[in-house]
């Protein structure tokens, strides 16, 4: 959770959030959700749990508001049930809109990040890879190889001195977010660093933090690749719902949920398609999946093609690959059961395909 490069992290606490324990909502603010775990199990999260035995929640009103509420959901079947709530503090400033979270904005990240590691004063009893801190415990800030990393040194002036804040009660413990780091993204220089699940209960600079009560039980029942998704009520909760462990919602994360190129999900998942296929549309486009060829996305001038075709029920059938680029003059194509479309910027979407013995020829 970096602070301004002059301030330390514990000056930067005291000067900042004085008047931030009382949030800071605007007033556009969504209502609380308190029901996250039904939310998930309806498949109405922008964001994927990834089948994770438990995901918790940590969502505020609005992006501008620094109050969240804390909710870890247990699996349960085809579905997740509430094992505890509880409340804490995200950034000073609340949430970034999903994307990347930059150094010292005093925002959040908005998404869901796997745990697979913690740190503190002593073990108290977690699954995950465990940090016991020490005087030359640091988190990598200063750009370079350990940026967003634990390592053991003197580190430099933009390092996080992990004991000194243990000292002070901000990492007695602390869950690592897999925010800006594998295995959940490549890390990018400069995209904020240290985002911890940790105690204090105080606003800072991206992290989430709440009781030390509360990490501990946190710490105790989660397993490596447990799941936290984060954000506000508005960017993590859509109305539509899917399966949350079907290959429509698991390809829709690849893309990067909301900040991908699908944009938010606009319709339900469908099924009752040919062959027993389903699909769900989005804002930029669709995803169609049958038993014989999977999850696909279906985007843009290639679509706008596909459609007038019939989708699945033309000449084309499903998508068998989602789009493909690096052809000649910037090209790109999508290979489906019954043939291809190929587009380029200067010829648009072209189909050649066969179906039955029969040639078919369309160009949008």
């Amino acid at each position: 959770m970096p602070k301004p490069k002059p301030i330390s992290l514990a000056l930067a606490v005291l000067v900042l959030a004085g008047s931030a324990f009382l949030g800071t909502g605007s007033a556009t603010a969504s209502a609380q959700v308190y029901n996250p775990c039904q939310r998930l199990s309806a498949g109405q999260t922008k964001y994927s749990g990834f089948s994770a035995n438990r995901v918790t929640f940590a969502t505020a009103e609005s992006r501008s508001s620094n109050v969240v509420t804390i909710t870890v959901c247990v699996r349960s079947g085809n579905g997740y049930i509430q094992e505890w709530q509880d409340w804490g503090y995200s950034g000073l400033k609340g949430f970034a809109p999903p994307g990347l979270t930059w150094e010292d904005t005093f925002k959040s990240p908005t998404g869901s990040f796997s745990v697979s590691e913690a740190l503190g004063r002593s073990n108290p009893g977690t699954a995950l890879a465990y940090h016991t801190l020490n005087p030359n415990s640091r988190w990598g800030g200063e750009y370079g190889p350990m940026y967003n990393q634990y390592f053991e040194g003197a580190g430099g002036p933009s390092d996080e001195n992990l004991y000194y804040y243990m000292n002070q009660g901000y990492y007695e413990q602390a869950a690592v977010i897999n925010y800006n780091r594998r295995p959940d993204m490549d890390t990018v220089q400069g995209a904020s660093y240290a985002i911890f699940l940790h105690a204090g209960r105080t606003t800072s600079a991206g992290c989430i933090s709440t009781s030390l009560g509360v990490v501990n039980q946190f710490l105790r029942t989660n397993r490596p690749g447990d799941r936290i998704i984060m954000g506000a009520v508005d960017d993590i909760f859509t109305p539509y719902s899917a399966n949350p462990f079907g290959q429509i919602t698991d390809k829709y994360a690849t893309t990067g949920g909301p900040a991908g190129g699908l944009g938010s999900p606009a319709s339900n998942e469908t099924g009752g398609l040919k062959n027993g296929g389903a699909y769900q549309n989005f804002q930029g486009g669709a995803i169609l999946w049958s038993p014989a060829t999977g999850a696909r996305i279906s985007v843009g001038s290639i679509r706008a093609l596909y459609a007038a075709t019939n989708f699945e029920d033309g000449v084309l059938g499903y998508p068998t690959t989602d789009e493909v680029g690096g052809l000649k003059n910037g090209g790109v194509y999508q290979n489906y059961e019954g043939g291809a479309i190929l587009w380029s910027p200067s010829s648009g979407a072209n189909f050649c395909g066969t179906d039955s013995g029969e040639v078919g020829f369309y160009r949008l």
